[in-house]
This record gives structure tokens, sequence and C-alpha cells, in this order.
């Protein structure tokens, strides 16, 4: 089965002095999804737990082997549970 890791962005405050504020992208959480129907590699609608895909961005990891996780070691700390969960099973 092929997974596509995607990464749901947050908006996050770095300054605000007087009247100006700064904000950078993170990555807020870390989700699986399925391609889409097409052969463009673009994700399906929803994530596995449900969520809207519009917004997120594609991470072009794949899974070295069949006992790597499904998603990049350094975003560990921001997987999805639900989507892990639905991986899992």
């Amino acid at each position: 089965m092929s997974i596509l890791v995607l990464l749901e962005p947050e908006l996050v405050r770095t300054t605000a002095v007087g009247a100006s504020t700064e904000y950078v992208e993170r990555v807020r959480t870390v989700h699986a999804a399925r391609p889409g129907p097409g052969a463009d590699g673009e994700p399906g609608d929803t994530t596995l737990c449900g969520m809207a895909t519009g917004r997120m961005r594609r991470d072009p990891y794949r899974a070295p082997g069949a006992d790597a996780p499904w998603y990049p070691p350094e975003w560990s700390t921001r997987v999805c549970p639900y989507c892990d969960r639905s991986l899992r099973t």
C-alpha cells in the first residue's frame, strides 16, 4: 500500500514589537494519506484520521523498508496517533 506523508502547518508568533508581528510556519502534526485517484502522486481529500489535506504539504519521505516507520524520523514527536494507529491495524 502506498502512503503519502503530509505535514500539517501551523503559524507561530515569533515576535511582537509595537504594531509589527512576525510569524513562522512550523509543522504541527505529521499525517498519513492514501494517494488520490489520479496518477499525479497527490493525496486524496482526507488523511487516514479524517482531516482535510488541502492546506497540508507533502513530505517526499518514503519508508526505506518494511520495518521502517512510515514517517520521517525527524518528525517522530509530531506523528498523528490516529493515522499511526490506522496504519498499524
